[in-house]
């Protein structure tokens, strides 16, 4: 008896823009019905509605569509610290809540150039000389003031 060799499946290499989309249309409420998807994939492609017969451009538009449908972006710095971890780069404290909000509305004033949470981090060092992980209530209320006091001087009406 004759051994057959089994040649190896040719490789997909569309299958993790493929995995992708189906991970983005998780993220995406309004894309759990199958016919709200389907009809979701027929608008976004030109009557395609499989992504296992689209072409890496209609797969990439998908992928567009489902950023602007409301999935998140993802970081392209691999090297985020907290990332391994899972766990975030700083403490969920209504303090650091308010300091990233006073930063986002200063931000969208045109106060500050850059509203990046790396960014803030380095004004937070700048103010209170510590780390945005470890920022104790004390640095906090510094950096705090230290925002205000900016809005003030440029003219930025804030809330609460």
């Amino acid at each position: 008896m004759t051994a057959t060799v089994k040649k190896p499946a040719a490789s997909d290499t569309l299958a993790p823009l493929r995995a992708k989309v189906q991970t983005l249309r998780r993220q995406v409420p309004t894309m759990a019905d199958e016919d709200t998807w389907r009809a979701f994939l027929g608008l976004t492609t030109g009557g395609v509605t499989s992504t296992r017969t689209m072409a890496e451009r209609q797969l990439k538009a998908v992928v567009e569509a489902l950023h602007k449908a409301g999935a998140p972006r993802a970081s392209t710095r691999s090297s985020r610290p907290g990332k391994a971890t899972g766990k975030p780069r700083y403490a969920a404290t209504p303090q650091f809540a308010k300091l990233r909000a006073l930063w986002i509305t200063l931000a969208d004033a045109g106060v500050i150039r850059d509203r990046s949470d790396a960014a803030l981090e380095a004004f937070i060092r700048n103010r209170t000389g510590q780390d945005m992980g470890q920022l104790d209530v004390a640095g906090a209320a510094r950096a705090i003031e230290a925002l205000k006091a900016m809005a003030r001087r440029k003219g930025v009406a804030l809330e609460g």
